[in-house]
């Protein structure tokens, strides 16, 4: 994680799924986000916030099923993100500190 807050024009969402693999889901993390409005020739919102990219074990087998080869996470998986949020958070900050 570059400890310099990242910009970007498109809202973050806290936490974004991002692939699979191996049973893990790659997890993009963000906190800190604030929105900072651009004067100017062209005026616009930027987002700026914190980010760490860590891979998440999903231990459980309704996580997970496989797709034309390859490992996608379930609705169920999606569940048990949404519903744990606040400690994969947790833990990306500390792990991004």
């Amino acid at each position: 994680m570059s400890k310099e807050p990242i910009r970007s024009l498109e809202e973050p969402e806290p936490i974004r799924i991002d692939i699979m693999k191996e049973g893990a889901v790659r997890l993009q993390c963000r906190w800190d986000i604030q929105t900072e409005q651009i004067e100017g020739d062209d005026p616009h919102t930027e987002y700026v916030y914190r980010e760490k990219v860590l891979w998440w074990a999903m231990t459980n087998p309704t996580h997970v099923q496989i797709v034309d080869g390859r490992q996608v996470i379930t609705d169920v998986g999606r569940a048990y993100i949404a519903e744990h949020a606040g400690e994969i958070l947790n833990y990306a900050m500390t792990a991004g500190a």
